[in-house]
């Protein structure tokens, strides 16, 4: 699947809400080697905690855990987030995405049901437990890797049905020698794309993040028949922008046409474009259905502010 990214600037607060902070998420792939609190080392850099204390942390927190993570639900359009159960395992505790999709290669078959993230491993929850975190601040992590795997999952399903004259404009997966997981392919797939999420404001995102500036091209260089996109999906695109609805919904995410950037190709660009509108759209699917305690925590538009929803912003870079 593509990279995802979260910025690690700045926590927010959630206003009205009994969540203080969303603790940013930092997936294994970005973060550094961390100790155990009894003093040793994690074997990989998903593990933050040593097998015995791991055992012991989930013996003691395992039900509070449980509970707490009971309460982080997504369930829409075939896409189902549950969480591993308790284990001395580092996988324990870490959401687990499924989905009915049909295949890429069969579209015309009937949908299959595929597993994401069921091969990564991440302590984060149960180090938290051990570490004396409050409830809060448990679920604010909890939710914030659940946002992130859904994320990813968005990306990675866009980047697989998205072709250009029937080829994949950005191959979801690449080889990657240094990052030896399912058949080289790196962690989540490792693709081109790499989206960065953050919950600050858009001034506290890295040099370089910020989309480029629009500008409408004089003509737009592709024509819709050879374009192919997620099943049910809607695109349109007129003359200053791209139109993007999600399958089964009339909500439409609007972007506008962008400069191409130093030497890139006219074409190249708006494929980009397009691109760009279509994740953003499956990734408002994603804030409007994943909810806590029966509510939807996130505000429907990245930048957005609906009462105590979290606001989000989303980047995208095409660097691999």
């Amino acid at each position: 699947m593509s990279q995802l990214r979260t910025a690690p600037p700045g926590a927010t607060p959630l206003a009205g809400s009994n969540l203080p902070t969303l603790v940013p998420y930092l997936p294994p792939m970005i973060r550094e080697m961390e100790r155990c609190l009894c003093g040793q080392s994690g074997l990989t850099c998903e593990e933050s905690m040593c097998r015995s204390c791991r055992e012991d942390a989930v013996a003691v927190h395992g039900q509070r855990l449980a509970r707490l993570l009971s309460t982080i639900r997504y369930e829409h359009r075939g896409v189902t987030l549950t969480w591993t159960e308790a284990s001395s395992h580092a996988s324990a505790f870490t959401p687990w995405v499924s989905f009915l999709m049909p295949d890429v290669y069969d579209p015309q078959g009937p949908p299959h049901l595929f597993r994401g993230f069921a091969y990564w491993e991440d302590d984060q929850l149960i180090a938290a437990c051990a570490r004396g975190s409050s409830d809060d601040e448990i679920l604010s992590l909890a939710l914030a890797m659940a946002h992130y795997a859904l994320a990813t999952l968005a990306i990675h399903e866009v980047d697989e049905w998205y072709t250009y004259r029937s080829i994949q404009v950005y191959p979801p997966h690449r080889r990657d020698q240094h990052l030896p997981h399912e058949e080289d392919r790196g962690p989540d797939g490792n693709g081109a794309v790499v989206l960065w999420l953050t919950y600050t404001s858009p001034a506290h995102v890295e040099a370089g993040q910020v989309p480029d500036v629009p500008l409408i091209p004089a003509h737009v260089p592709v024509h819709r028949e050879d374009v192919a996109i997620m099943p049910g999906q809607s695109l349109r695109m007129g003359d200053t922008a791209i139109r993007v609805s999600p399958p089964m919904s009339a909500v439409t995410t609007s972007n506008q046409w962008t400069a191409p950037r130093d030497g890139e190709d006219v074409l190249a660009a708006a494929l980009r474009d397009i691109h760009h509108a279509m994740v953003l759209s499956e990734l408002c699917v994603v804030a409007r259905n994943l909810t806590l305690a029966g509510r939807p925590a996130f505000a429907a538009r990245p930048g957005s502010a609906e009462g105590d929803r979290l606001t989000w912003y989303a980047y995208l870079t095409y660097d691999g």
